[in-house]
């Protein structure tokens, strides 16, 4: 597997209060996968990140960000739990 494959960073762009949030940020602490959290709502920077990379202000998000700078923007909890699984499972 490509070295930009198996060393990826991780950022969450979540907020508080929203419950999806919560069970993802749950599972991400059950796999122990390191996920640098960025609340869109205490940091309006955070927001601005989502909306120009992802499209659009959704979360939970996964930025999903490869050694050679491309990035892969996950939406939707299920699919962010599933990825992460699938990523600990190859590491």
């Amino acid at each position: 597997m490509p070295q930009n494959l198996t060393n990826p960073k991780f950022y969450l762009y979540h907020y508080a209060a929203c419950p999806f949030c919560a069970i993802t940020r749950s599972a991400i602490d059950y796999l122990y996968v390191e996920v640098e959290e960025r609340d869109i709502l205490k940091h309006t920077n955070y927001r601005s990140e989502l909306l120009k990379g992802g499209g659009k202000a959704q979360v939970p998000c996964l930025k999903i960000e490869y050694d050679d700078q491309h990035s892969q923007w996950l939406y939707e909890s299920k699919e962010i739990i599933r990825y992460l699984r699938e990523f600990v499972t190859r590491v």
